[in-house]
Protein backbone atom coordinates (compact mmCIF):
# COMPACT_ATOMS: atom_id res chain seq x y z
CA UNK A 1 0.00 0.00 0.00
CA UNK A 2 1.36 3.40 -0.95
CA UNK A 3 2.18 5.50 2.13
CA UNK A 4 4.86 7.97 1.05
CA UNK A 5 5.68 9.97 -2.08
CA UNK A 6 8.99 11.86 -2.17
CA UNK A 7 9.55 14.62 -4.71
CA UNK A 8 12.52 16.50 -5.98
CA UNK A 9 11.52 20.18 -6.21
CA UNK A 10 12.99 22.14 -9.12
CA UNK A 11 11.85 21.09 -12.61
CA UNK A 12 9.81 18.33 -10.92
CA UNK A 13 7.15 20.24 -8.96
CA UNK A 14 8.24 23.79 -9.79
CA UNK A 15 9.44 25.21 -13.09
CA UNK A 16 12.32 27.41 -11.94
CA UNK A 17 14.44 27.15 -15.06
CA UNK A 18 14.36 30.94 -15.67
CA UNK A 19 15.68 31.40 -12.13
CA UNK A 20 18.31 28.70 -12.68
CA UNK A 21 19.52 30.66 -15.71
CA UNK A 22 19.64 33.93 -13.80
CA UNK A 23 21.46 32.48 -10.77
CA UNK A 24 23.82 30.56 -13.05
CA UNK A 25 24.87 33.78 -14.75
CA UNK A 26 25.08 35.58 -11.41
CA UNK A 27 27.43 32.85 -10.23
CA UNK A 28 29.51 33.03 -13.41
CA UNK A 29 29.83 36.78 -12.94
CA UNK A 30 30.76 36.38 -9.27
CA UNK A 31 33.68 34.13 -10.17
CA UNK A 32 34.70 36.21 -13.22
CA UNK A 33 33.60 33.57 -15.71
CA UNK A 34 31.97 34.49 -19.00
CA UNK A 35 28.17 34.68 -18.90
CA UNK A 36 26.03 32.80 -21.43
CA UNK A 37 22.93 33.74 -23.40
CA UNK A 38 19.63 31.91 -22.97
CA UNK A 39 19.85 29.79 -26.14
CA UNK A 40 23.36 28.62 -25.27
CA UNK A 41 22.27 27.91 -21.72
CA UNK A 42 19.28 25.80 -22.78
CA UNK A 43 21.29 23.71 -25.24
CA UNK A 44 23.93 22.94 -22.62
CA UNK A 45 21.40 22.48 -19.82
CA UNK A 46 19.66 19.79 -21.86
CA UNK A 47 23.01 18.17 -22.69
CA UNK A 48 24.19 18.40 -19.05
CA UNK A 49 27.30 20.28 -20.21
CA UNK A 50 27.03 23.56 -18.28
CA UNK A 51 30.27 22.78 -16.47
CA UNK A 52 32.24 23.81 -19.53
CA UNK A 53 31.38 27.44 -18.71
CA UNK A 54 32.59 27.14 -15.11
CA UNK A 55 36.07 28.62 -14.86
CA UNK A 56 36.82 27.66 -11.25
CA UNK A 57 36.69 24.51 -9.14
CA UNK A 58 33.26 23.04 -9.84
CA UNK A 59 32.20 22.20 -6.31
CA UNK A 60 32.96 25.75 -5.18
CA UNK A 61 30.90 27.13 -8.06
CA UNK A 62 27.86 24.89 -7.60
CA UNK A 63 27.87 25.31 -3.83
CA UNK A 64 27.72 29.08 -4.34
CA UNK A 65 24.97 28.62 -6.95
CA UNK A 66 22.86 26.47 -4.62
CA UNK A 67 23.40 28.81 -1.67
CA UNK A 68 21.89 31.67 -3.68
CA UNK A 69 19.03 29.81 -5.36
CA UNK A 70 16.42 31.53 -3.20
CA UNK A 71 17.86 35.01 -3.62
CA UNK A 72 15.51 35.65 -6.52
CA UNK A 73 12.07 34.36 -7.48
CA UNK A 74 11.58 35.11 -11.16
CA UNK A 75 8.17 36.18 -12.51
CA UNK A 76 8.23 33.17 -14.84
CA UNK A 77 8.67 30.66 -12.00
CA UNK A 78 5.53 28.57 -11.65
CA UNK A 79 4.20 25.18 -10.57
CA UNK A 80 4.66 22.47 -13.17
CA UNK A 81 1.35 21.88 -14.92
CA UNK A 82 -0.70 19.38 -12.94
CA UNK A 83 1.57 19.42 -9.89
CA UNK A 84 -0.95 20.94 -7.49
CA UNK A 85 -3.67 18.55 -8.70
CA UNK A 86 -1.31 15.63 -8.12
CA UNK A 87 -0.41 16.82 -4.62
CA UNK A 88 -4.09 17.23 -3.82
CA UNK A 89 -4.82 13.73 -5.14
CA UNK A 90 -2.19 12.28 -2.82
CA UNK A 91 -3.25 14.33 0.19
CA UNK A 92 -6.90 13.29 -0.18
CA UNK A 93 -5.73 9.71 0.16
CA UNK A 94 -3.71 10.47 3.30
CA UNK A 95 -0.43 9.71 1.55
CA UNK A 96 2.53 11.52 3.12
CA UNK A 97 4.37 13.94 0.84
CA UNK A 98 8.04 14.87 1.30
CA UNK A 99 10.31 17.18 -0.70
CA UNK A 100 14.07 16.64 -0.92
CA UNK A 101 15.92 19.51 -2.60
CA UNK A 102 19.60 20.13 -3.25
CA UNK A 103 19.22 23.84 -2.59
CA UNK A 104 21.67 24.98 0.08
CA UNK A 105 19.10 27.18 1.81
CA UNK A 106 17.25 26.90 5.13
CA UNK A 107 14.09 24.82 4.85
CA UNK A 108 12.06 27.81 6.06
CA UNK A 109 12.92 29.53 2.75
CA UNK A 110 11.57 26.56 0.82
CA UNK A 111 8.41 26.52 2.94
CA UNK A 112 7.89 30.21 2.20
CA UNK A 113 8.20 29.56 -1.52
CA UNK A 114 5.79 26.65 -1.31
CA UNK A 115 3.31 29.03 0.34
CA UNK A 116 3.75 31.52 -2.49
CA UNK A 117 2.83 28.83 -5.03
CA UNK A 118 -0.02 27.36 -2.95
CA UNK A 119 1.73 24.04 -2.31
CA UNK A 120 2.61 24.21 1.38
CA UNK A 121 -0.68 22.78 2.64
CA UNK A 122 -0.01 19.51 0.82
CA UNK A 123 3.57 18.94 2.04
CA UNK A 124 4.41 17.04 5.23
CA UNK A 125 8.18 17.55 5.41
CA UNK A 126 11.02 19.29 3.57
CA UNK A 127 14.69 18.31 3.45
CA UNK A 128 17.22 20.81 2.11
CA UNK A 129 20.91 20.37 1.53
CA UNK A 130 21.75 23.15 4.00
CA UNK A 131 19.68 21.82 6.87
CA UNK A 132 19.94 18.11 6.21
CA UNK A 133 22.84 17.04 4.01
CA UNK A 134 25.34 19.84 3.54
CA UNK A 135 27.84 17.63 5.36
CA UNK A 136 28.04 15.28 2.39
CA UNK A 137 25.18 12.92 3.20
CA UNK A 138 23.69 11.45 0.07
CA UNK A 139 20.10 11.96 -1.02
CA UNK A 140 19.74 8.20 -0.77
CA UNK A 141 20.11 8.49 3.00
CA UNK A 142 17.40 11.13 3.17
CA UNK A 143 15.00 8.95 1.21
CA UNK A 144 15.60 6.22 3.79
CA UNK A 145 15.26 8.73 6.63
CA UNK A 146 11.93 9.93 5.23
CA UNK A 147 10.71 6.34 5.07
CA UNK A 148 11.68 5.84 8.70
CA UNK A 149 10.05 9.12 9.74
CA UNK A 150 6.73 8.13 8.17
CA UNK A 151 6.94 4.40 8.84
CA UNK A 152 6.98 3.47 5.16
CA UNK A 153 8.68 0.44 3.67
CA UNK A 154 10.45 0.44 0.29
CA UNK A 155 7.38 -1.06 -1.31
CA UNK A 156 5.24 1.70 0.22
CA UNK A 157 7.31 4.53 -1.28
CA UNK A 158 7.70 6.35 -4.61
CA UNK A 159 10.46 8.83 -5.46
CA UNK A 160 10.04 11.32 -8.32
CA UNK A 161 12.74 13.47 -9.93
CA UNK A 162 13.90 15.00 -13.20
CA UNK A 163 17.67 14.44 -13.19
CA UNK A 164 19.77 11.31 -13.53
CA UNK A 165 21.31 11.56 -10.00
CA UNK A 166 17.73 11.56 -8.66
CA UNK A 167 17.13 8.25 -10.38
CA UNK A 168 20.37 6.88 -9.02
CA UNK A 169 19.36 7.87 -5.48
CA UNK A 170 15.92 6.30 -5.75
CA UNK A 171 17.41 3.12 -7.17
CA UNK A 172 20.01 2.94 -4.39
CA UNK A 173 17.27 3.41 -1.79
CA UNK A 174 15.36 0.52 -3.34
CA UNK A 175 12.12 2.44 -3.94
CA UNK A 176 9.95 2.71 -7.03
CA UNK A 177 11.51 5.59 -8.96
CA UNK A 178 9.74 7.80 -11.50
CA UNK A 179 11.58 10.09 -13.90
CA UNK A 180 9.87 13.17 -15.32
CA UNK A 181 10.91 14.90 -18.53
CA UNK A 182 10.16 18.44 -17.34
CA UNK A 183 13.85 18.87 -16.51
CA UNK A 184 14.78 18.22 -20.16
CA UNK A 185 16.75 15.11 -19.23
CA UNK A 186 17.00 12.35 -21.78
CA UNK A 187 14.49 9.51 -21.24
CA UNK A 188 17.07 6.82 -21.93
CA UNK A 189 19.48 8.39 -19.44
CA UNK A 190 16.83 8.47 -16.72
CA UNK A 191 16.12 4.79 -17.36
CA UNK A 192 19.83 3.98 -17.43
CA UNK A 193 20.34 5.40 -13.95
CA UNK A 194 17.44 3.64 -12.33
CA UNK A 195 14.03 5.02 -13.29
CA UNK A 196 11.42 2.29 -13.15
CA UNK A 197 9.27 4.42 -15.40
CA UNK A 198 9.59 7.77 -17.17
CA UNK A 199 6.63 10.09 -17.75
CA UNK A 200 6.27 13.45 -19.41
CA UNK A 201 5.34 15.32 -16.26
CA UNK A 202 4.29 14.98 -12.63
CA UNK A 203 0.72 15.40 -13.85
CA UNK A 204 1.01 11.82 -15.16
CA UNK A 205 1.80 10.50 -11.68
CA UNK A 206 -1.89 10.00 -10.91
CA UNK A 207 -2.09 7.56 -13.81
CA UNK A 208 1.07 5.80 -12.62
CA UNK A 209 -0.39 5.37 -9.15
CA UNK A 210 -3.76 4.16 -10.37
CA UNK A 211 -2.44 1.78 -13.01
CA UNK A 212 0.75 0.46 -11.41
CA UNK A 213 0.72 1.14 -7.68
CA UNK A 214 -2.93 1.84 -7.04
CA UNK A 215 -3.93 -1.20 -5.01
CA UNK A 216 -5.96 -0.15 -1.96
CA UNK A 217 -5.31 3.54 -2.69
CA UNK A 218 -8.91 4.49 -2.17
CA UNK A 219 -9.06 2.79 1.22
CA UNK A 220 -7.61 5.88 2.87
CA UNK A 221 -9.90 8.38 1.25
CA UNK A 222 -12.83 9.69 3.22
Amino acid sequence: MLKLVIFDLDQTLLNTLPRFYKIFNMSLEHFNCNEVDWDTFIINYKDDTLNKFVCIERKKFWDYFLEHYNDVICPKDSPIEGSIETLKFLKERKIKIVIITGRMVPKKDVWEELRIFGMDKYIDFVYTRKDNYEDGRKRTELIKEAMKRFNARKEDTIFIGDYWPDMQSGCEAGVFTVGVLTGHENKEKLKKYGANIVVDSVKDLIIVIREILGKNLNSGKE
